[in-house]
């Protein structure tokens, strides 16, 4: 496949959510996999909707993942870079009112005095009526052909049908096939608004053929606007892109992916723990698959790259399952070396007091990393599946269930009795657990289960830890023989 030129081109009108960032990784992919151009543009000509905020927070979420354009908008030390790739200020060059003026001209748009206001009382009384709303000329109390002043120029599908000698536009998705739109139900849109900004629809494809893209590649809710697309490009006699329209992304609930089931912030899978490199893993999934016959789910970025093509992108919804992009991200936790585990833990909890804590003893860190690796999905449970390790835990706050307080006793007179006649055994996991089960378990009853599960309530606060055995020991005996003395005190 030749090299691509492609982009990634948001609306700042919030912040920046999976189902962009998805869009974002195919273009980035595919880019990459050609040896082509990925182009972050700005599509900021909606001013009422406009967050600034999230301009930043943009950035700030493709720089994390690591999908960083080739080309176009950027923020480097506080300061926006590449302004040529933001729409507003290509707006000031006066380039896109140039290219509605040479429609005017054409005859293929013109000048609407018909008002927002009015357009808006129109667009209501069809939706009263349960009619579908479709904005004509014929609608315009009064039309002419000169421009008047602070009224939008809307596009003339009478004309283009005359240019098209047609009455119909036909256009082709590369992965859903080829789509035909007819005339009559495609409304005179709106090229430049009222403030003189254009509309998405227009700016976008003037945009698209100035940067010269040749792939564009996008959610599945553009398909409706795409014959509008297509339109422009025909009247303008620019050769159009290749169409890619992703497949939907549901939530496993079945209905589009929202902020409730994990449509949100792509910086807020940062705060909770997911690592780039899983997330992205995950996302590529949700619209793709390495092909028929293939069960590999784990794909680095250069794995990917090497392999991505659009002829593997699925027309069926994806799913956005949780529980799944958990077991991916811990898997990816889980085949990180200790050390390298630690030091992620640390970087995320950078500037915390655990943080310092991890750093003072390096060795006993890492032990304990190790007993928590298996269990860990996001990072964010590092610190409290690792404190206890590092702080006891308040003796008088133990809930031991529905363990008989006179077991719970017995067990821990025992436990302190034998570990404090027999400090060295806790050193070797399998020579403590016999220790304990002959010395411990075997003097109580015949359910060393329930023993063993009040020692690990006492020596860590909770019933869910890594291998009692191995925690005992990575606490040593000196920690083990005063938490359990503390925990029999308290009763």
């Amino acid at each position: 496949m030749k090299p691509v030129r492609v982009r990634f081109a948001p609306s700042p009108t919030g912040f920046l959510h999976i189902g962009g960032v998805r869009s974002a990784l195919f273009n980035y992919l595919l880019a990459k996999q050609t040896g082509g151009q990925f182009i972050l543009r700005l599509e900021d000509t909606d001013r009422e909707r406009f967050v600034p905020a999230s301009v930043a927070q943009i950035v700030a979420g493709l720089d994390w993942l690591g999908l960083k354009p080739d080309e176009g908008f950027w923020i480097t030390n506080g300061r926006h870079q590449d302004l040529d790739f933001i729409q507003s200020e290509r707006h000031k060059t006066g380039l896109y009112q140039k290219w509605a003026d040479e429609l005017v001209k054409s005859s293929l748009a013109y000048y609407s005095p018909t008002s927002k206001d009015k357009l808006d009382e129109l667009r209501s009384a069809a939706k009263h009526d349960s009619q579908a709303f479709l904005y004509k000329r014929s609608l315009d109390d009064a039309n002419t052909d000169k421009p008047i002043k602070n009224t939008p120029i809307r596009l003339d599908t009478v004309a283009i049908k005359a240019k098209m000698k047609s009455d119909k536009i036909d256009w082709v998705d590369e992965v859903r096939g080829s789509f035909a739109n007819e005339l009559d139900l495609l409304e005179d849109f709106i090229l430049i608004k009222s403030d003189g900004f254009p509309t998405y629809n227009f700016a976008n494809v003037v945009d698209d053929n100035d940067m010269n893209i040749t792939h564009v590649i996008r959610g599945d809710e553009f398909i409706a606007s795409t014959a509008k697309h297509a339109v422009l490009y025909d009247l303008f006699g620019w050769k159009r892109p290749v169409f890619v329209h992703l497949p939907v992304i549901n939530g496993t609930d079945g209905k589009k992916l929202s902020k409730r089931s994990g449509d949100t912030d792509v910086l807020d899978f940062r705060t909770h723990g997911y690592l780039p490199a899983a997330l992205i893993n995950f996302l590529v999934l949700l619209g793709w698959n390495p092909g028929a016959g293939e069960t590999q789910e784990v794909f680095t970025l250069a794995d990917l790259i090497d392999r991505f093509s659009l002829e593997h992108v699925q027309k069926s919804p994806a799913v956005f399952d949780p529980d799944r992009l958990d077991w991916m991200n811990g898997l990816y936790l889980r085949n990180m070396t200790p050390e390298v585990l630690l030091d992620t833990v640390t970087d995320f909890l950078s500037g915390s007091a655990f943080a310092s804590m991890l750093q003072q003893d390096r060795t006993y860190s890492l032990a304990a990393i190790v007993l928590v690796q298996e269990r860990l999905k996001r990072l964010e449970e590092a610190q409290e599946q690792l404190e206890f390790f590092f702080t006891d835990p308040n003796p008088k706050a133990l809930d031991f269930g529905k363990l008989a307080p006179d077991e719970v006793r017995k067990a821990l007179e025992l436990s302190v009795q034998a570990l404090t006649d027999h400090p060295e055994m806790v050193a070797d996991t399998g020579e403590l657990e016999r220790f304990m089960r002959s010395e411990v378990a075997a003097k109580l009853s015949d359910k060393p289960g329930l023993t063993f599960m009040a020692l690990r309530i006492a020596l860590t606060g909770q019933t869910a830890t890594p291998g009692l055995f191995e925690t005992m020991v990575a606490l040593g005996a000196e920690t083990v023989i005063r938490r359990l003395g503390a925990a029999l005190k308290a009763l």
